[in-house]
């Protein structure tokens, strides 16, 4: 393997491992999941780019999250029939805010989230196989309620109250885990 495919390799699997933080500040902001997954396939085509042209990235998340923001900053500016029209300016200053705090608590962050994560893992693992294919069928392969309900030989309304409860079970086996821990 060449020197550039490993670089590629090592920022590709950096990427992959902050997508979930950099999922959350684009989520976070444009609240509109098909735009939001929009500005992460530009953001990593951009990574990739700047990757194989040789250029060093010394803060990979740090980085990306710049693009982003530049990204949403020219899709909030392409929303002529928006309600609100956002201040450009005030855009940026919240935006630039929002950055700094993910930037402050990078690594405090990260093992938060490794620790919820092998939480929330272990809770799932715990849970009857119908409830696993349920919460797989709507959060994993993200179908409707309505395929869902398909899918499992239940009612649109069942499934939904067995997703209530699956979360809000889940939840509470989170927080038990987490505060045994601590």
């Amino acid at each position: 393997m060449s020197r550039e495919s490993e670089i590629l390799q090592r920022a590709a699997a950096e990427f992959i491992h902050d997508r979930h933080r950099l999922g959350a500040f684009v989520g976070g902001l444009l609240r509109d999941a098909h735009a939001a997954e929009d500005v992460i396939q530009e953001v990593w085509v951009r990574l990739a780019s700047e990757v194989e042209k040789g250029t060093r990235i010394e803060n990979q998340p740090a980085w990306c999250r710049g693009v982003a923001r530049n990204l949403i900053l020219k899709h909030w500016r392409s929303q002529k029939t928006a309600k609100v029209v956002a201040d450009s300016e005030v855009m940026e200053a919240f935006m630039a805010r929002v950055d700094q705090a993910f930037s402050e608590s990078d690594h405090e962050v990260e093992k938060e989230w490794q620790r919820r994560q092998q939480a929330l893992d272990d809770c799932v693992a715990a849970l009857p196989e119908k409830s696993r294919r349920m919460l797989s069928l709507r959060y994993e392969a993200r179908k409707p309620v309505d395929e869902v309900a398909r899918a499992t030989g239940q009612t649109f309304d069942a499934v939904t109250k067995s997703l209530y409860r699956l979360r809000q079970a889940l939840t509470d086996c989170v927080e038990r885990k987490l505060t045994q821990q601590a």
